[in-house]
Formats: C-alpha cells, sequence, structure tokens
C-alpha cells in the first residue's frame, strides 16, 4: 500500500482513487460526502472535488471513514475539479 500511496500523493495531499470491479460496481476512497443518491445517479465530494456517477441500479453497500463500496452497473463517471472552479462543498 505504501507503493500506491507515493504514486497517489501530489503536491496538494492524496488524490481520491477510484477501482472500477468487473462484475459490476467501483470502491472509491478519499470520500467526504454524499451528495445526490439515486439508482441511476450519485454525487460524490472529495477534498478537490466531487465525481458524478451514472449507472443503473446504484445502491451503496459501504461508506465508512471515506471509503464507499458502490454495486450496480456504470456507465460514467464525470470529474469536477472544485480548485478550478474556485468553489469547495
Amino acid at each position: 500500500m505504501r507503493l500506491y500511496d507515493e504514486i497517489f500523493k501530489g503536491e496538494q495531499g492524496v488524490y481520491p482513487r477510484a477501482v472500477w470491479l468487473m462484475g459490476g460496481g467501483a470502491y472509491f476512497q478519499g470520500v467526504k460526502a454524499v451528495g445526490e443518491f439515486s439508482t441511476t445517479q450519485l454525487t460524490l465530494f472529495f477534498a478537490k472535488g466531487q465525481a458524478e456517477v451514472v449507472g443503473d441500479g446504484l445502491s451503496i453497500r459501504k461508506y465508512c471513514d471515506g471509503d464507499l463500496s458502490l454495486d450496480g452497473k456504470i456507465h460514467g463517471v464525470q470529474w469536477i475539479d472544485e480548485s478550478a472552479k474556485g468553489d469547495t462543498p
């Protein structure tokens, strides 16, 4: 895990991480808050931005200590960089 910490650590801290699972769903690290949530859309807030996830049958399996496990078929993820906008949630 130490190697990943070095890879994902930038000048402004640790970048959020996401892993897409072969059977569907994903695992996110560094989640600060969950915004809008339905079976087709999910908004996740991170220290430096947010991710908007769209799909079908989305459900949160686990959310604890910044780790979020998401089930369902993910069609797309859009990253919104808050530092570029100047707004922080």
